[in-house]
């Protein structure tokens, strides 16, 4: 097709709604054209071209043509086109790692400086750098005909600044959109999917980046708050143990949405049931036990909320061997992403205290978490767990053989049994000046026993 000739596809479907496939294919073919060849090039000329015919078609039409990249979907015209958004994934992924989350092209946009839009789509990381940053980038391309909304810098730029405030803030929003569901759902008013993908990428970018700090954070407790703070505490170690497994960000954002809202269902049972510290009735105990059911039903009517995360909550008392509920069907395995979660879940859960129950030690927790694998648990997460993780999780206050007290740092490398500790006190209990010790080195000390901080007035956190 040469430049200024109509494409004889129509762009628009039956109801109504702008086809994009031309579009995404022509500015596709463009940009990479733009990779291998200069600007003047003929290759280049025929591919901005064609793009052009396109987007004049497009405006002809009535359409607006903006796209905008979200958590690796494509949103066109304030709708999710998941079809696009799987044809034309490269393209999604590409864009997002520059750091530009929208791309509009306005009416009588010129060949120009469509060449230059497209050059910028066709840099990499390393070129925006060199660059200046992306947004010194598309100022010194003086683009007036198209514009690039949501500019975030690029990834190489923001590594390594403020990392732990980062980490924070993506915990804390877990934490506030499972309270803002909460306020939702006990008031009966629609929610929409959209902030949950937000919150779920932000935790999915830092444990990519930062597991074992995120896997910190995700031992922090509020007994009074404890659905908002276990749900962001199981999509945390989801995530981990996900990324173990694939670090495919199709995957991982579906686990973290469905560990996230995998409670979701509880938050229409009656707090006092919730709440209760004695044993239930049978009638309350029907009612905690649909709480997958009625939260897979909530979550497949949210719009915008990945499809997947409704079998997630399904599925995650299910059982490996088919022990949970609701029954599944015969012949029919829970999904990996469920296996996951149950994992997640049921750790998470007896390292906090509930109404009903103490929190239980970590490597109590981790023990019995092991005792289950292979009955309602999967065996082989479970290994990946406990060496994630190790014997005595981060943030542990454990007493060493000799006597001293320490905080455990992170897991040790070779052995989960013998992880890096920060220790706090001598044996005969005076307190020291932290210091790291890794138990994994010759000659070190091995652990005797996980303590209670609160027993001890240690606040964890002063020591990490």
């Amino acid at each position: 097709m040469s430049a200024g000739q109509p494409m004889s596809h129509v762009p628009y479907q039956a109801e109504g709604q702008p086809h994009l496939r031309d579009l995404l294919t022509t500015l596709s073919a463009a940009r990479r054209s733009s990779q291998f060849y200069p600007p003047e090039h003929p290759a280049v000329e025929q591919a901005v071209g064609d793009l052009k015919s396109v987007v004049d078609i497009l405006h002809s039409g009535g359409a607006k043509v903006e796209l905008t990249f979200f958590e690796g979907d494509l949103v066109f015209a304030d709708r999710v086109m998941t079809q696009e958004s799987i044809l034309f994934d490269q393209l999604i992924r590409d864009t997002s790692a520059l750091g530009i989350e929208s791309l509009q092209i306005l009416p009588d946009v010129g060949v120009g400086e469509l060449t230059r839009a497209v050059r910028i789509l066709a840099s990499d990381a390393s070129d925006i750098v060199a660059g200046g940053g992306i947004e010194r980038v598309i100022q010194a391309a003086r683009l007036e005909g198209v514009q690039f909304g949501h500019v975030r810098p690029a990834r190489a730029e923001v590594d390594g600044v403020d990392d732990a405030e980062r980490d924070r803030q993506a915990y804390e929003g877990a934490v506030d959109l499972v309270r803002d569901m909460d306020q939702f759902v006990r008031s009966e008013r629609p929610a929409s999917g959209l902030p949950v993908r937000a919150a779920v990428g932000a935790l999915v970018e830092r444990v990519r980046m930062r597991r074992s700090a995120m896997l910190e954070l995700a031992s922090l407790r509020d007994y009074d708050h404890y659905t908002f703070y276990h749900s962001a505490n199981v999509a945390i170690l989801s995530l981990a143990l996900g990324s173990l497994i694939s670090d495919e960000p199709r995957f991982l954002s579906a686990l973290g949405a469905g560990a996230l809202m995998h409670d979701i269902g509880k938050l229409a049972v009656d707090r006092e049931i919730l709440n209760k510290p004695g044993t239930l009735t049978p009638e309350e105990w029907k009612s905690m036990r649909d709480h997958p059911v009625s939260g897979a039903r909530m979550a497949a009517q949210m719009p915008r909320l990945d499809r997947s995360a409704a079998v997630i909550i399904l599925e995650h008392h299910m059982g490996h061997d088919g022990s949970g509920y609701p029954r599944r069907p015969p012949g029919q395995r829970q999904h990996l992403a469920s296996r996951i979660v149950a994992v997640a879940d049921v750790y998470d859960a007896m390292t906090s205290r509930r109404a009903y129950s103490e929190a239980r030690a970590q490597n109590e927790a981790m023990a019995l978490v092991a005792a289950s694998a292979g009955n309602s648990l999967d065996p082989t997460l479970v290994r990946l767990f406990v060496t994630m993780l190790g014997v005595y999780p981060p943030r542990s206050v454990v007493r060493l053989r000799e006597g001293s007290t320490a905080v455990v740092a992170r897991p040790g490398e070779t052995d989960p049994m013998r992880p890096v500790v920060r220790v706090i006190a001598a044996p005969s209990g005076e307190l020291v000046e932290p210091y790291l010790l890794d138990l994994g080195g010759p000659g070190a000390p091995e652990v005797d026993r996980c303590l209670d901080p609160a027993s001890l007035n240690i606040e964890v956190d002063d020591y990490l």
